[in-house]
């Protein structure tokens, strides 16, 4: 199937940095990922007391892509605001990151939370006051930590720097190295820290992450009440409207692929879902690499040997498809919980008078007892003394 060229006819004599990054940057709203964005807008919008959205999904499915198109329209809702208060900012977006040691270092990540909410230029007359020795603005409205400080002074001028920068929404991206915590603490001691800060300062998080993030979801009834859950998945070839999904994804990839001749990418579905999953991130970034890898031979167009040599292995397909299968069942389970709560709730049968289920009960109790009174073992004497020793008989 062929299909008009769908980038500007000019890339094709443009240098190839500006072509790979025309081809980086374009963004396609397929429909999992819009759907999830229209879900979080009225969230963001208004969160009540649902202070952190979960976005959890497999990893590669564009999740981070997903903050940035968050992060674009929550400027556009806050303009006007930011034009009067000139110390707010909208968003802030940190990465929770894993240390050498395989380990999250909460200390570590305290320091680029408040790196991510720093004071450029124009807020040089917006400084804010953190309250601890070891951590200010200097001349230029750069933020400055000495080397020793403490963990809770840490804590404490992140929140005060919230409070003073009011984002609308604070993002922590792969958040599920949050619980790649060191022995000696509880798995819920940063997530609990994170719901605690944002009730505090009354800004909304978003904890984006792959579904090991659900395993907050049993811990801690306070954690759950006051979050809300956004799945991000992926297009599951089992089902014939994501096979046709994934087709009019690869139509359009295809199409704005800046080179001479247009690939065929649609001959080559089935090979391009099998080393992506299904996952859009995935086949986006591995198309990104292969159009490298055409444009630095001067080819002029895309060929099956550049996707076969940038594809990942069948090994890290498999190792990657595991985790997702094992993330999709808990998923599933999660969602599939609402017929047993309604059950556990009383919703799931005809309702009755309370003073009838009284009065049952009591007949119970009382026909249990009446049964417990009769109840003989057939055969089984009385309880009583008998004699002990050789009896003897006078004659």
């Amino acid at each position: 199937m062929s299909t008009a060229r769908l980038f500007p006819p000019e890339l094709l004599t443009a240098p190839l940095q500006v072509r790979l990054n025309y081809y980086d940057n374009y963004t396609m709203a397929h429909p999992y990922l819009y759907e999830a964005f229209e879900t979080l807008k009225p969230i963001i919008r208004h969160c009540g007391e649902s202070k952190i959205i979960f976005i959890f999904g497999p990893t590669g499915v564009g999740k981070t892509k997903l903050r940035l198109l968050t992060e674009k329209w929550i400027v556009q809702e806050l303009w006007k605001e930011m034009e009067v208060d000139r110390g707010r900012i909208p968003f802030a977006s940190v990465e929770a990151v894993v240390q050498k040691s395989g380990l999250f270092n909460a200390k570590d990540h305290l320091k680029r939370c408040l790196y991510a909410l720093h004071e450029p230029k124009e807020f040089v007359n917006h400084k804010i006051n953190y309250g601890v020795q070891g951590i200010y603005s200097d001349n230029e409205g750069k933020i400055v930590i000495k080397q020793k400080i403490l963990e809770t002074d840490l804590g404490w001028a992140l929140e005060q720097s919230l409070k003073h920068r009011r984002p609308h929404t604070f993002f922590i991206d792969e958040a599920h190295h949050l619980l790649a915590i060191a022995s000696g603490r509880k798995l819920t001691d940063v997530p609990e820290a994170i719901k605690s800060l944002a009730n505090r300062t009354e800004v909304l998080h978003g904890l984006i992450g792959t579904y090991e993030l659900l395993t907050l979801h049993d811990i801690g009834d306070q954690l759950s009440r006051r979050s809300v859950y956004i799945h991000l998945p992926r297009y599951n070839a089992e089902f014939i409207e994501d096979r046709e999904i994934w087709q009019s994804i690869i139509w359009n990839f295809q199409g704005q692929i800046p080179t001479v001749e247009e690939p065929d990418f649609l001959s080559n579905w089935n090979y391009l879902y099998e080393r992506s999953l299904g996952c859009v991130g995935i086949l986006k970034n591995w198309l990104n690499n292969a159009l490298a890898d055409a444009l630095a031979e001067e080819a002029n167009i895309i060929t099956l040997n550049h996707l076969e040599r940038r594809a990942l292995s069948v090994g890290q397909c498999r190792n990657i498809f595991k985790a997702i299968k094992e993330g999709e069942k808990r998923a599933i389970e999660i969602e599939g919980e609402v017929e047993k709560l309604r059950i556990e709730l009383g919703l799931g049968g005809k309702p009755v008078f309370r003073q009838k289920v009284s009065k049952e009960l009591q007949q119970s109790q009382e026909q249990s007892s009446q049964f417990k009174k009769r109840k003989k073992t057939v055969g089984q004497r009385k309880p009583q003394r008998d004699s002990v020793g050789i009896e003897t008989h006078e004659v």
